[in-house]
């Protein structure tokens, strides 16, 4: 699974994350069922702060586009 995440697009590195999966969902790189890489193992390969992912996972469940 490829997850794009375009730090320079996004008024935020949270919000760049969010739109990343947002993106690799509409796109259908993430498939409905499929499960995203854990906080620690993505912030890892994306080089981000834990946080970072765990705020983007939790606005994208609140949103209802993935669920925890």
């Amino acid at each position: 699974m490829e997850i794009t995440i375009d730090r320079d697009g996004a008024a935020t590195l949270t919000e760049a994350v969010a739109e990343g999966i947002e993106a690799a969902i509409a796109a259908r790189r993430l498939t409905p069922g499929a499960r995203l890489p854990s906080i620690r193992r993505f912030a890892a390969a994306q080089r981000l702060s834990k946080s970072t992912v765990v705020e983007a996972y939790d606005r994208l469940v609140a949103a209802g586009r993935i669920v925890s």
